[in-house]
């Protein structure tokens, strides 16, 4: 059954400048408003994104109320939902709608960003069973296209070979019936994994919006339109610290969706003291009409970089919070002088939850959170010396009894003859020289005595750290469930503590 315990069990390095009484908030979220017109540009998409897929949007009544906010979640396309942090973010987005909701009054609606137009497909491509990755390489990928506009073919293939290692018939028969039925649309990947995110959470009160859309990107014209004048992300962060952030500044955050696929505004030749710029092999030069005009003409061509998308997300949402991961957390505090720049306001941040599911071998182990997150040469040290520990009244009295002996002939030789002192001292340290290498031969023997107890250890490390990893970063969420999926999300919601970011861990029924 789930446990929650608190954020000093977080499994990798926190943001910095955080006392260990952060409940893993950037600020108190604040109860403001959320424009009118924002609200309906939001709702007038999200109506018609799921009205394409026959659906009436979750809670589309408090969405209409004019109190309503939003707590915002984003992710990309993952195939199968991939690592099983994708869910953690999404169900702390719940919890925390939840108590704010509570707290507030108002109705507070989750929302989930979809990240579709990021080109690096194959971060959203793998995905793990019990014994290994399963990689979609889908048909189009010479063309660098946004992951949501690919093309579904050999999207099937993966799904399969998932369920055949792990994953629970009901779930791959679920998600290869949304892939049919997009398929039979002439639909790509984004409204696949729109009806995946649908199906898992939907009843949960999870809204889902794909922000590769016209209307959307119309609305906030303005942003693009920056960009081009060179007076966007770049410029308000030039001179500062934050230049040098996590995430690339780009002199342009713009992308451009063409027939090259989404490729990156850069400098072109200046004209007459005015930006101009290129996308691959197109350029790019300030019209007659001005680059408000061509902004909102050609919005739906825009495609915002790591560092413009979340503006794009709070012009339109305007979140009572934002639920993000470490890495996210980094850059996002980037921007607060970018949001400033163009009046926006930077909503509060709320570090996602962290899970972890512990095997039978991990349980059997002895380890608790306290002993860390270890790698595997961490975790080979910590088991031979819970081992020596067996073994330390017997070390310690061979030990002592060399000393005793060492000391006794270094004394023996300084009353028979003075000059011996020397001989006997080096006679001393070189023994304990010799003890220390035995020691070292003594505790890898262990390893061959006891060959199965070791075996065990190395496949419980394994359980919860890859290569430095994390679990939650590669193992899936439905295959570490198994039939337990349910159970597991009633769990978190279960807990009357939402606003507070927790650490989960999930031991072995006895």
């Amino acid at each position: 059954m789930w446990q929650r315990h608190s954020l000093t069990a977080w499994p990798s390095t926190l943001p910095e400048g955080l006392g260990e009484d952060w409940t893993g908030w950037s600020k108190v979220p604040e109860q403001a408003s959320w424009s009118e017109a924002r609200r309906h540009a939001f709702t007038d998409a999200l109506k018609r994104q799921y009205a394409s897929q026959g659906w009436e949007p979750p809670r589309m009544q408090d969405l209409d109320c004019e109190g309503c906010r939003v707590v915002t979640v984003g992710h990309q396309l993952v195939v199968c939902g991939g690592p099983a942090f994708l869910h953690h973010k999404v169900l702390s987005a719940i919890r925390t709608a939840k108590g704010l909701e509570q707290a507030w009054g108002v109705p507070v609606v989750p929302v989930f960003w979809m990240a579709s137009e990021d080109h690096d497909w194959k971060e959203a491509a793998r995905v793990f069973g019990r014994s290994g990755a399963h990689n979609w390489t889908p048909g189009d990928v010479s063309t660098p296209n946004p992951v949501g506009r690919l093309a579904t073919q050999g999207l099937e293939a993966v799904v399969r070979a998932w369920g055949e290692d792990g994953a629970r018939e009901s779930v791959v028969r679920d998600l290869l019936q949304d892939l049919e039925v997009v398929e039979n649309q002439g639909g790509r990947y984004a409204q696949v994994f729109f009806r995946w995110m649908h199906r898992w959470y939907g009843h949960l009160g999870l809204v889902v919006i794909d922000a590769d859309d016209a209307s959307l990107k119309a609305s906030c014209a303005a942003l693009w339109a920056c960009e081009m004048r060179d007076e966007g992300i770049c410029k308000a962060l030039l001179n500062t610290d934050a230049m040098e952030g996590p995430a690339h500044v780009r002199e342009n955050q713009l992308f451009w969706l063409g027939e090259q696929g989404r490729v990156g505004m850069v400098k072109g030749d200046e004209k007459n003291g005015a930006p101009s710029w290129k996308a691959g092999k197109q350029p790019f030069e300030e019209p007659t009409q001005g680059w408000d005009a061509w902004a909102l003409k050609e919005a739906a061509r825009c495609s915002p970089g790591v560092l413009l998308r979340p503006l794009y997300q709070e012009m339109l949402l305007q979140s009572a919070c934002v639920i993000v991961g470490p890495g996210e957390w980094r850059y996002w505090h980037q921007l607060p002088r970018a949001f400033a720049s163009r009046g926006l306001a930077f909503p509060a941040l709320r570090l996602r939850d962290h899970g972890l599911v512990i095997a039978t071998e991990l349980a059997t182990s002895g380890w608790q959170t306290h002993d860390g997150w270890m790698t595997s040469e961490q975790w080979e040290k910590w088991v031979l010396d819970g081992w020596m520990e067996e073994h330390k009244d017997l070390l310690e009295s061979h030990h002592a009894s060399l000393t005793k002996v060492t000391s006794a002939i270094r004394a023996t030789g300084m009353e028979f003859a003075p000059e011996l002192s020397g001989s006997g001292g080096a006679f001393e340290k070189g023994v304990d020289k010799v003890w220390g290498q035995w020691l070292k031969k003594f505790r890898r023997a262990m390893k061959a005595k006891r060959p199965d107890a070791w075996g065990m250890s190395q496949r419980a490390q394994k359980t919860m750290m890859r290569e430095g990893v994390p679990q939650d970063r590669w193992a899936n969420w439905h295959v570490l469930a198994g039939e337990e999926v349910d159970a597991w999300n009633e769990a978190w919601m279960a807990e009357p503590e939402v606003l507070t970011t927790s650490v989960w861990l999930d031991r072995p029924k006895p």
